[in-house]
């Protein structure tokens, strides 16, 4: 917890740690040491607080130990990704766990997005929440560690080469070159998911809880695609999806389902799935799926299954 500060301190910490919460998840890629990220980033602030002068903006301060931070966890960290992004899809229904430190993990918007903040534009929402997404959030963990911040700094936090370049220690001409190569290399598509209608996801729900694979492939476009972190593999196509909903794999998850309840994480629908326990009584809490809409069908279902993944989306209280 953080430490009594005065009140206007106190007050700009709160106003700004959902933006410095955002930009450490997508330098990180992992949502629990993004929270640890931007806490240490406050209890540094808190502790240099004497250093800061209000030569420049407290946000833009804050930024600056966030960004470093980052940098500094970033060289003991493996790069993370997402599975239909890593390997070719799959066919078999033989396959073990992977490793979890592997992989992206989701965010919920309730989190990432909290009630209180100071609204933007619905452009610029948009925007934020596209910045959030799975596939770009992947591209970002492509580029090297300083390109990443260089253009999160630039061309979603709104710097200029001059401040980006004091904060990462660099030449603006070296920021510049770092900002090139970083839209180079992330300038593949990353169509945003579509908002769904009250009835498809409700149909969506429906065919998940009573076991209606039939009304659930009839919500799949052609090519949809299914990945399950930690799962290394993942299944492209509806027949090959189709395939592995009717497998003996598949068949313990379907006969002990309970729930399905829908939630927002990373900009898009998402869906947290309960299983009942072996006697039908209580339930537990299975996976989340973030499921990325096109024209009222299924284009992608990704299912991040563990409590790594989906603790975030079942805090009571997400202030």
């Amino acid at each position: 917890m953080l430490r009594k500060v005065p009140t206007d301190l106190e007050h700009s910490f709160a106003e700004h740690r959902p933006a410095i919460l955002r930009h450490c998840y997508r330098m990180l890629g992992s949502f629990a040491e993004a929270e640890e990220l931007t806490q240490d980033t406050f209890e540094r602030a808190w502790k240099a607080r004497e250093s800061f002068q209000g030569s420049a903006p407290i946000g833009h301060w804050l930024m600056r130990i966030a960004t470093n931070g980052c940098l500094n966890a970033l060289g003991q960290r493996k790069r993370r990704a997402l599975p239909n992004l890593e390997a070719d899809p799959t066919t078999s229904h033989e396959f073990g766990p992977g490793e979890l430190e592997r992989w992206l993990t989701p965010a919920p918007d309730a989190l990432l997005f909290p009630q209180g903040e100071n609204p933007a534009s619905p452009e610029q929402l948009a925007e934020t929440r596209e910045s959030v997404a799975l596939a770009f959030l992947e591209l970002l963990q492509r580029l090297p560690a300083k390109q990443r911040a260089a253009l999160l700094l630039k061309d979603v936090v709104g710097w200029s080469a001059e401040e980006i370049a004091t904060t990462l220690e660099l030449s603006v001409s070296a920021v510049n070159s770092a900002l090139h190569r970083a839209r180079d290399a992330t300038q593949r598509e990353t169509a945003a998911s579509e908002a769904p209608s009250a009835a498809t996801v409700a149909a969506f729900v429906r065919a998940w809880e009573t076991r209606d694979v039939d009304g659930l492939v009839a919500l799949l476009k052609h090519d949809v695609q299914l990945a399950m972190p930690p799962y290394p593999v993942w299944f492209s196509g509806r027949d090959a999806v189709m395939g592995f909903l009717h497998s003996a794999r598949f068949a313990p998850f379907w006969s002990s389902l309970s729930e399905v309840a829908p939630t927002q994480g990373n900009g898009q629908s998402a869906f947290v799935f309960r299983l009942r326990d072996a006697t039908g009584g209580s339930q537990r809490t299975h996976s989340v799926m973030l499921v990325r809409f096109a024209a009222e069908q299924v284009k992608e279902m990704v299912t991040f299954v563990g409590e790594t993944y989906f603790e975030p989306f079942c805090r009571r209280s997400a202030s």
